[in-house]
């Protein structure tokens, strides 16, 4: 059986960026985290962990168990609809890349997330 997942990055909603990013930059030894603002969310990549700050509507639109980095997104997404999931949301282009968000036949959202090969 092949692994379709080079790792996963778990959703963290965070009060204040600024405040949580110690604690998150310490568990992951990352010193300076990517981080990208949008009109009504900013977002920082520290290592395995994506802290989410900002309105409450927009994080809730926002919300899954985890986003799965693949190495093979119709595959990844074809391992989720033969287990009895669904696609909710995809294939869209997203920030170096493509994803697709799924739900798991227990209700479970995930983002699955393929880097563009050029990258």
């Amino acid at each position: 059986m092949r692994n379709l997942i080079d790792s996963v990055s778990a959703r963290v909603e965070v009060s204040e960026m600024a405040t949580a990013l110690p604690l998150y930059k310490a568990l992951s030894g990352v010193d300076e985290p990517a981080v990208l603002e949008f009109p009504a969310v900013k977002v920082a990549v520290v290592g395995p962990f994506l802290l989410m700050e900002g309105d409450a509507a927009v994080l809730e639109r926002l919300r899954r168990a985890a986003t799965l980095h693949v190495n093979d997104l119709d595959a990844a997404v074809g391992a989720f609809v033969g287990a009895d999931g669904e696609v909710l949301d995809g294939p869209a282009a997203s920030g170096g890349g493509t994803r697709t968000i799924v739900r798991d036949r227990d209700g479970n959202v995930f983002e699955c997330f393929q880097k563009d090969s050029a990258e």
